[in-house]
């Protein structure tokens, strides 16, 4: 008796375990990512010339959004969201959605026009790491565009490893002239103040680095 009672209880905590995961996928299927609140940061305390600057990112939950923004003030750049015409679902939603559109190789339509890159001098992107590589709207960019010979510097933001990010977009950044990225790992967990300051050694290395160049 005693053993048939815990079996049956076991079976009750699994089932009412199932029904909670499965109520939540339902949920979460429904609503969009939500974007974390925006942060206050100080003024630069450095700017840095490389050019004109566009900083083109794309952000699911506001991690990404907010280093570009940090990168852009500290470049004098212009900034550019990538939104998809179908917005990704929240998660845990959203990484079944992603997983099995990064199998079959499927990239959202872009609701956002592509730049002109040869209107400018460096080109920053921006990507949350989405199953260890590039986001798929991001991957969505990357399909349609033609860097025509342009500095482009790569960055994401993860909480579990770069994967292959950086190789699938050297792959990805068609006639890109690349400069060394990074990647940003728990953006959320980080002071203002220190991410800052974590751009901007990347940034002065990379500033160095072109000032070098013949």
């Amino acid at each position: 008796m005693k053993t048939g009672r815990r079996i049956l209880k076991l079976l009750w905590i699994l089932v009412s375990i199932v029904v909670v995961l499965v109520g939540w996928f339902i949920w979460s299927a429904h609503r969009v990512p939500i974007q974390r609140a925006a942060r206050t940061f100080s003024a630069p305390a450095m700017r840095y010339d490389l050019g004109k600057v566009l900083v083109v990112y794309y952000s699911s939950t506001g991690n990404t959004a907010e280093a570009a923004q940090r990168i852009c003030a500290m470049t004098n750049g212009s900034l550019l969201e990538i939104e998809t015409q179908e917005p990704y679902p929240a998660a845990p939603m959203l990484f079944v959605r992603a997983k099995l559109d990064q199998s079959n190789s499927k990239y959202p339509v872009l609701k956002t026009a592509l730049p002109d890159f040869a209107a400018y001098d460096v080109i920053f992107v921006g990507s949350p790491v989405w199953w260890s590589s590039i986001a798929l709207p991001m991957l969505s960019l990357l399909s349609h565009s033609d860097f025509g010979g342009k500095t482009v510097i790569p960055f994401c933001t993860q909480g579990g490893g770069s994967g292959d990010f950086f190789l699938r977009f050297a792959r990805e950044a068609r006639n890109a002239k690349l400069a060394e990225g990074i990647a940003f790992s728990g953006v959320s967990k980080i002071a203002p103040s220190d991410l800052d300051q974590k751009i901007s050694s990347w940034l002065s290395a990379i500033a160095l680095k072109a000032s070098r160049s013949p």
